[in-house]
C-alpha cells in the first residue's frame, strides 16, 4: 500500500514553493510592468506620429510648421485634431498635487513646475500630454512630455513619463541636449552615460530625458542596465 506525505514532508514541501514564489515573483512582476510599459510608448508614439502625418496633409510640409508657437498653441494647430483626446477635467489633474522625480531619484522641479502651469492635454487611452505654454526657443521642434498613466503614480521620468520631440523630419523619440537645432544621431553608450550638458543620460545618476530614445535604441526593449525603479 503506498504511503501518502507526512505532515512534516508536506510543511517543507510548501515551504519549498514559498520560497522559490518570493524568489521569482518580484522578477516577473517587474518584467511585466516594462513590457507594458513598452507598449503603452509604442502606442503614444505610434498616435502621435500618425496625428503628425495626417496633420501634413493639412498644413503641409512639417518643415514648413510653427516651431516658434507656444507648446500649447502648437499643439493645438498641428496635432489635437488628428489624434483620439479624452475628456479627464485638467483642473483636477493640476490639483492631485503632481511631484515628477528624475532617473536619479531627485525631484525634477522643471517638469512639476510645467504641471502646474503647463497645458494638459489628455487622451483617449488616459496618458497625458504636457506641454509648455510659453514660446518655445527653438524653431526646428517642439518637446512633447508624456504621462502614459496620466497624473498616478510614480511619475518617474523613464518608468512612467518620457519625452518626444515633432520635429522637421516627424516624431521622434527625444535625444537632443538643451540648445541643438538639428537632427542628433546618439549611440547607446551615450544615451545610457552621456555626456550630457543638462543631464540627460539614461542611468540612476541622470535625468532620464533620452530613456524612450535608449528604450527604442534597444529594439523597444528595457535592458537589465536600465534604470528602473
Amino acid at each position: 500500500m503506498k504511503k501518502g506525505f507526512t505532515l512534516a514532508e508536506v510543511l517543507i514541501t510548501l515551504g519549498i514553493i514559498g520560497v522559490v514564489a518570493a524568489l521569482t515573483l518580484p522578477s516577473l512582476i517587474t518584467n511585466y510592468r516594462k513590457k507594458e510599459t513598452v507598449a503603452q510608448l509604442k502606442k503614444v508614439y505610434s498616435e502621435l506620429s500618425q496625428a503628425a502625418q495626417m496633420s501634413v496633409v493639412q498644413n503641409g510640409d512639417m518643415k514648413n510648421w510653427d516651431y516658434s508657437l507656444t507648446g500649447e498653441e502648437f499643439f493645438n494647430t498641428y496635432l489635437s485634431n488628428f489624434i483620439k483626446m479624452g475628456s479627464q477635467n485638467v483642473e483636477d489633474a493640476k490639483k492631485a498635487g503632481v511631484v515628477y522625480i528624475r532617473a536619479s531619484g531627485e525631484e525634477e522641479v522643471s517638469f512639476t513646475n510645467l504641471y502646474d502651469s503647463g497645458k494638459i492635454f489628455t487622451l483617449a487611452s488616459g496618458s497625458q500630454i504636457i506641454m509648455d505654454t510659453l514660446s518655445n526657443l527653438t524653431t526646428t521642434r517642439q518637446t512633447v512630455l508624456v504621462d502614459l498613466n496620466g497624473f498616478k503614480k510614480p511619475n518617474r521620468i523613464g518608468v512612467d513619463v518620457f519625452a518626444f520631440s515633432v520635429t522637421h523630419n516627424g516624431v521622434q523619440t527625444f535625444k537632443w541636449d538643451d540648445g541643438e537645432t538639428v537632427d542628433i544621431i546618439r549611440d547607446r553608450e551615450t544615451l545610457h552615460n552621456g555626456p550630457s550638458r543638462h543631464n540627460y543620460q539614461c542611468n540612476s545618476d541622470g535625468r532620464g530625458m533620452w530613456c524612450a530614445a535608449m528604450i527604442e535604441k534597444d529594439g523597444w526593449e528595457i535592458k537589465n542596465d536600465y534604470p528602473w525603479k
